[in-house]
């Protein structure tokens, strides 16, 4: 029984003498490229593609405020009916629609606005 470490130990020399001798180094390279040696039987060499990402671009986001002229505009309200009490031919007072309301155009003279949007600046 001492001797069966032993004897795996020997075993597993004999088998790693008896295989093909294999050293495989790998390494990363910046963030887009890997590269990976592997010196033996095979001797291959190969790098993995470089894959080209285009770099994040510089610059910020900035609010712009500007003044901008809104020209005027014809804008139609609508006005409701108004009821009210009224006298009738006879005297009597009775509830009834005094004006029946409608549209009336109002005109909206030119003005200036703040308004603001969003840039790209770039660095």
């Amino acid at each position: 029984m001492k001797r069966f470490p032993f004897l795996c130990v020997v075993a597993l020399l004999g088998a790693a003498v008896s295989a093909p001798a294999q050293v495989v180094v790998e390494g990363k390279i910046g963030r887009n490229l890997r590269a990976s040696v592997a010196i033996g039987s095979h001797g291959a060499h190969y790098c993995e593609p470089v894959r080209r990402v285009a770099p994040p671009p510089r610059g910020h986001w900035e609010t712009v405020y500007e003044e901008v002229l809104v020209p005027g505009y014809w804008r139609e309200d609508r006005i409701p009916p108004t009821y009210g009490w009224v006298y009738d031919r006879c005297g009597h007072r009775r509830w009834a629609m005094v004006d029946k309301g409608g549209c009336r155009r109002v005109w909206v003279p030119a003005r200036y606005e703040t308004r603001s949007r969003r840039v790209w600046v770039s660095c």
